[in-house]
């Protein structure tokens, strides 16, 4: 893995947002970054990394400047799907444990039940030798 893949990853995995915005950020920062390795080709990790700020510094940074709107109704966004996969996943459990008790009073029914054969053929005598 280069030295920009790892910074831009880093960078990426702190965002707790990711939406168009956050990545034209980062694809901005990517070009900068590759940009500074071209002029500098043996820059070392921690060299970038006095160069550019750490990844946290380059996240808090974005915050800082970014539109308090946009972030306010991303977060909202993330809320709201978060609520939502909430629910689902619990109606899902609700459903599998219903259906389990469904399915297991079934084969106690089952189980307990008597199964008689009737012989609809007739007696006879068997040959005596």
């Amino acid at each position: 893995m280069t030295i920009a893949r790892k910074y831009i990853r880093q960078c990426r995995t702190l965002f707790p947002v990711y939406g168009k915005s956050e990545r034209t950020f980062l694809n901005r920062l990517k070009v900068q970054v590759n940009e500074h390795l071209d002029l500098f080709p043996d820059l070392s990790y921690e060299k970038l990394v006095e160069q550019f700020g750490t990844p946290k510094e380059v996240v808090m940074e974005y915050y800082a400047n970014a539109d308090d709107d946009y972030l306010l109704k991303r977060m909202n966004f993330v809320k709201h799907v978060r609520i939502f996969l909430s629910v689902i996943a619990f109606a899902l459990i609700v459903f599998f444990a219903y259906r389990s008790y469904v399915i297991y009073e079934s084969f106690q029914e089952i189980k307990d039940s008597k199964i008689i054969y009737e012989n609809q053929g007739s007696i006879e005598e068997l040959p005596q030798k």
